[in-house]
């Protein structure tokens, strides 16, 4: 599947039973876009003649380039003979397409609504590891939530960890620079910037992945607290 003509047409008969889908590119978003991207991609491969569907949620808070596919799964072509296989030549493709993201994405995807929903989902997954287990990833959804006490904790244990240090590349450093940035917020108690960074983290994660038109901007938790 190597063009994102084929795409679309492959994902009309979907989008079209479905009004809270919409599409950017090779992706399926799940809408309303807040703070997470429930998606669908139609990844290709090396051969033109096969793609490899999946699907995933990750949050958008971050400052990413691209969306990490951690915590989701592959796609099976079910009407297929090798359903781990899809190719633009198998019969009733779309069909097939639509069958598996109803039956076994949307139903998932839709039922991660809140951050809350997102960590239950992400603590039951394989990778679970790459949220729980990575202070850099951690903090930055403890603030999120407005769990500060759990931020801070992060932060005293990983002081070393969140250093600047040359051996990391230039992406590394800027992500530890920008959590350097958030714990020095977290010291001043100041939750409008907590607030402030995060979004800011946001519109840069929805600009690279240019999705401007179905991201809708909403307040953390952090902001809803009394």
């Amino acid at each position: 599947m190597t063009t994102i003509a084929q795409v679309k047409t492959l994902v009309r008969p979907l989008l079209e039973r479905h009004a809270d889908l919409g599409l950017a590119g090779r992706w399926i978003y799940v809408k309303p876009v807040h703070h997470l991207a429930r998606v669908v991609l139609i990844d290709r491969q090396l051969d033109p003649n096969k793609f490899r569907p999946r699907w995933a949620v990750a949050h958008l808070f971050e400052a990413r380039r691209f969306l990490p596919l951690n915590w989701g799964e592959l796609l099976l072509n079910e009407r297929s003979e090798t359903p781990g296989s899809w190719k633009v030549t198998d019969a009733d493709l779309a069909l097939a397409m639509t069958e598996a993201i109803e039956t076994h994405a949307l139903p998932v995807l839709r039922g991660i609504v809140s951050l809350d929903d997102y960590l239950t989902f992400v603590s039951g997954h394989y990778f679970r590891h790459k949220l729980f287990d990575w202070p850099h990833v951690k903090i930055v959804i403890d603030v999120a939530l407005g769990h500060l006490d759990a931020a801070r904790a992060l932060r005293d244990a990983n002081v070393d960890r969140f250093g600047d240090d040359p051996a990391y590349d230039e992406e590394g450093r800027a992500k530890y620079r920008r959590i350097r940035q958030l714990c020095a917020r977290l010291d001043a108690d100041d939750r409008p910037g907590l607030a402030a960074l995060l979004h800011e983290w946001e519109a840069i994660t929805v600009k690279n992945l240019k999705i401007e038109k179905l991201w809708e901007p909403t307040p953390f938790p952090l902001e809803l607290e009394a």
